[in-house]
């Protein structure tokens, strides 16, 4: 093991567990992961290029920071593709999946900009960077657009690590805005960096920035810190390039002037941060809060160690206690592993099987699978029979056991662990939990059922695993998708990993059957699946008929279709390629009693070169301690790294019994849990906890479904938070939506776990304020009618959900009024509004617009808006971000609209007199003519 875990583990509340963790000791981070992908071809030189950048940007964070950090070491991960000869150890623990920084193929939509992608909340850790080979090794490239490399590093360092936002402009209104004296400001931070406004769309020539010209400058005009010579130290979230920038802006009255942080900047860290500035997130993280401090006197330059990737080594941990002989619970696991094994794990991946009771019996050593035969013999040692107790730590010290057998390092390795009891005989999970975390061994842990032991959920997240949760009930799948998740959720980068198309439970009537469809689209097809487990109390299997898309049939006397009548399965492979589009399926019960069958249906890529549509989900917290609970739900739909908008995406979340399911939509609007609006992560707060009678702590377990049912997904260019580049050009433009068309996508969310401490909310109580509103804006004013108008998101009753009471909106001709001390800004009232109703808000993501009368336009008055939403408790929400704009006359000749008409009347008189005299003089000069022509021809 090449480093040490005595260190704490960072799983506090801005660690984020699902990435490769990185630790700070002595100022130094270590264990810092940059991992190259599988379709990067072998090339020596890009390691060096690493080696080369990342030394250069250690030199530069440690004086960002304030001498508090630099790169200590770090760990470049080759792909298993690559020969041997470039790698100095096998990796252990190091995965692509799980990489702080990813070298990989451009994005789809961004290119080669670097860019980091967050999706929680300000102050909490971005998921990866991603940097893609042109840009890492084309000096001449990413210096010719982004500047030095180093300092780019340190840029998305600081997304990924602390968790900032950008403080450039993004949209089109945020590049310039009016400052408290009504003037026009480019935005930027800190507002002491100096440069030029020019307009992009008419030859580069300067912008007009008058206010007293009544608008902002033109929609192309871009402003243009200098390079070189510049006067601004700060920030590095904003224009890294710039010599002068060497740190973060701050909020000291008494530091720097020019390092100090812009609060009325229109960007994104003041919108996600609530205008703090980035020292002020840093100087809350334990990077900063638990450091010994800063030392200037220090050897910054990191070292590296490569390695390869190695195949996944994963030891099933399966319960064989008396209580697995109820319920069916033996048959079921047999059942899913022999479905995990045989068709879900990867080639390559090792296996091996430890059962435990009262003690634990070691199966199977390592065993790699490769073509089914393999598999098969690996299925062969699956446990056979129940025993007596349950001794969990049992079972994971002969898994410690398998994964060290001729002297192997566990590190990296992975217990998928299922029980259904609760431990009983020593060692317990607290006696070995320690060792795994030293060890470096991750361990995903199946709940089966509520009587499971409530340490499963603490042993996954102490040592980096997943917690799920099977329930038994006649709706729940969470067995196989657990089963399924913990292979899909670690290799998504490749091609070669299955989708799942769909996942459900459904009861037949005797002699009855059920029609149902699945749509095969045309990003998979590749070795598709058709899993149907029929009840595992009814001796007579379910008979099952397939129909693809140009009507042929597949059935039991084709060799597609495969039984198992022993583990009550039925398996129907389709040859080839599937063909796109919708297949029907129809499932007859012959059994003279009904029947709950599960439906699991898998595919792949279309071919091996290409990404198939993913669906990837995620939660906030697996184990709840405090009260109010709640917890975020996140999910994505991908393809590769492009993101899919406007999906249908809902989480279902099973309650303990006897409470019934929650469907709950994900949205992508920029409303309370969900960060950024249109960026592709879908999400919602969860909050209908329930007051279960459980043995100890209450379980949850969520699945997510996506498809396109309103027929709007689709793929555009989105916005995404990387470095500035010095031209404009290398910035995608927003492209219009290409449409996906229909598809399906199931996966599991893994499971919640409440703890029998926390407070659940009684019908009487409402705890939850509304959310925070953050996209307050104000679009245009009136000159002529004294308004300014104003839109945003309505928010919920309960955060992102239901209608809250009403509107608190306040504004002052001072920022700091009207954001820091709201309650004195002036309060609007529905006699100041043209427009819009505070006491009637609508649905929580409808569009609100309020036109408001001012008292005052045309002196260069800057109006400052903020806003709140209030529940029927009144309960408050935060204050919203804060909308700027000024009364000024709108452009024009600077005559009234009679004095216009005037003009123009007399313009219209003066043409018509002109045209006159012209006809006139025509038909008199016409007229002489014919006189003297008849007077020739009488002579």
């Amino acid at each position: 093991m090449r480093f040490s875990l005595i260190l704490t583990l960072y799983f506090a509340v801005f660690a984020n567990c699902s990435r490769n963790p990185v630790y700070l000791e002595n100022n130094g981070y270590r264990t810092v992961l940059v991992a190259i992908h599988e379709s990067i071809e072998e090339d020596s030189e890009l390691i060096d290029r690493i080696k080369e950048i990342f030394t250069d940007a250690s030199s530069h964070l440690h004086p960002a920071t304030n001498y508090y950090a630099y790169f200590d070491n770090v760990t470049i991960l080759i792909p298993r593709t690559w020969s041997d000869k470039l790698k100095e150890a096998d990796a252990t623990t190091e995965r692509f999946d799980i990489a702080n920084i990813v070298v990989d193929q451009p994005h789809p939509h961004y290119g080669d900009n670097p860019y980091t992608k967050q999706i929680l909340k300000c102050g909490q850790p971005g998921e990866y960077v991603h940097l893609t080979e042109r840009w890492v090794k084309d000096e001449r490239y990413s210096w010719y657009y982004w500047g030095d490399p180093g300092k780019v590093i340190v840029h998305e360092w600081s997304h990924l690590r602390w968790g900032v936002y950008d403080e450039y402009p993004i949209e089109d209104n945020e590049h310039f805005y009016y400052d408290e004296n009504g003037r026009v400001q480019p935005t930027r931070c800190s507002a002491s960096v100096v440069g030029e406004s020019l307009d992009l769309y008419n030859d580069f020539i300067p912008c007009n920035t008058d206010p007293e010209s009544g608008v902002m400058p033109s929609p192309g005009c871009r402003f243009f810190p200098y390079m070189r010579k510049n006067v601004g130290s700060g920030s590095y979230m904003y224009a890294q390039y710039v010599e002068s920038i060497l740190t973060f802006c701050h909020s000291d009255d008494d530091k720097n002037i020019e390092e100090k942080h812009n609060r009325l900047a229109l960007n994104k860290h003041n919108t996600h941060c609530r205008y703090e500035s980035t020292w002020d997130v840093l100087l809350r993280h334990t990077d900063f809060t638990e450091n010994n401090g800063t030392d200037v006197n220090i050897n910054v330059m990191p070292s590296f160690l490569v390695v390869k990737e190695g195949d996944l080594r994963i030891v099933l941990i399966l319960d064989v206690s008396g209580s697995m002989s109820t319920q069916n619970r033996f048959m079921l696991m047999i059942q899913a592993s022999t479905k995990y094994i045989g068709y879900t794990v990867p080639n390559g991946t090792w296996i091996g099987i430890v059962e435990f009771s009262t003690n634990a019996t070691i199966l199977s050593y390592l065993e790699q699978v490769g073509d089914l035969e393999s598999r098969q013999e690996i299925i062969s040692d699956l446990p056979t029979t129940v025993v007596e107790d349950t001794c969990i730590g049992c079972g994971l010290e002969a898994g410690i056991e398998v994964l060290e057998y001729g002297g192997k390092d566990p590190a990296g390795g992975i217990f998928l662990l299922l029980t259904d009891g609760r431990e009983n005989v020593a060692p317990y999970i607290s006696d070995v939990i320690d060792e795994l975390v030293e060890k470096e061994i991750v361990v995903d842990t199946i709940a089966f059922s509520s009587q499971a032991d409530p340490g499963l959920a603490e042993l996954s997240a102490e040592t980096g695993g997943t917690a799920y949760w099977y329930s038994e009930s006649d709706e729940s799948t969470a067995l196989h998708d657990a089963f399924t998740d913990t292979i899909t959720s670690r290799t998504s980068s490749s091609t070669d990993t299955p989708v799942q198309l769909t996942s459900y439970k459904t009861t037949i009537a005797a002699d009855e059957s059920i029609t149902e469809y699945v749509y095969i689209d045309s990003t998979i097809g590749r070795h598709t699946i058709f899993f149907i487990f029929w009840d595992p109390d009814r001796n007579k299997n379910v008979e099952v008929v397939i129909s693809s898309p140009d009507g042929s049939t597949i059935d039991e006397e084709t060799g597609q279709y495969f039984k198992d009548k022993d583990i009550h399965t039925i398996m129907i492979i389709i040859n080839g390629i599937a063909q796109s589009g919708q297949w029907t399926y129809t499932i007859t019960n012959v059994d003279s009693k009904d029947q709950t069958v599960e439906v699991s249906i898998e595919s792949k890529s279309i071919d091996s070169s290409s990404y198939p549509l993913r669906l990837q989900s995620t939660i906030g917290n697996e184990i709840i301690t405090e009260s109010p609970p709640l917890v975020i739900i996140y999910a994505e739909v991908l393809r590769g790294y492009g993101q899919v908008l406007d999906a249908n995406v809902v989480a279902t979340v099973e309650r303990p019994s006897p409470y019934e399911s929650i469907e709950l939509r994900l949205l992508d609007n920029g409303v309370g849990a969900d960060i950024t609006k249109d960026d592709g992560t879908y999400s919602a707060y969860f909050l209908d906890f329930v007051n279960a009678m459980c043995i100890d702590d209450c379980r949850y377990s969520i699945q997510i479904n996506a498809d396109d049912e309103d027929g709007t997904a689709s793929t555009r260019t989105v916005v995404n938070t990387g470095a500035l580049p010095i031209n404009y050009d290398a910035i995608p433009m927003k492209s219009d939506p290409v449409p996906i068309g229909d598809f399906e996508r199931v996966t599991s969310g893994g499971s919640i776990q409440v703890d029998d401490s926390v407070h659940i909310p009684g019908e009487d109580e409402d705890p939850y304020p509304p959310s925070r509103i953050s996209d307050l804006e104000s679009p245009s004013s009136d000159y002529d009618e004294q308004t300014i108008t104003l839109h945003w998101t309505a928010v919920g009753d309960d955060l992102d959900q239901g209608t809250a009471d009403f509107y608190e909106l306040r504004y002052s001709t001072s920022f700091s009024v009207v954001f820091d001390t709201f309650e004195e800004a002036t309060e609007v009232t529905d006699d100041d509004l043209v427009t819009g109703n505070l006491d009637a808000p609508l649905q929580s993501g409808s569009l609100e617009t309020f036109t408001v009368v001012l008292p005052t336009k045309g002196n260069g008055t800057t109006y400052y808006f903020a806003v709140r939403a209030v529940d029927d408790a009144d309960n408050k929400g935060e204050i919203s971000t804060v909308a700027q704009n000024t009364i000024v006359p709108i452009p024009s000749s600077g005559l009234a609209w009679w004095e216009i008409f005037l003009i123009v009347l007399a313009i219209v008189l003066a043409v018509s007199v002109v045209v006159f005299i012209v006809l006139y003089a025509y038909f008199e000069k016409q007229k002489k003519q014919k006189v003297g022509l008849e007077e020739a021809n009488y002579a």
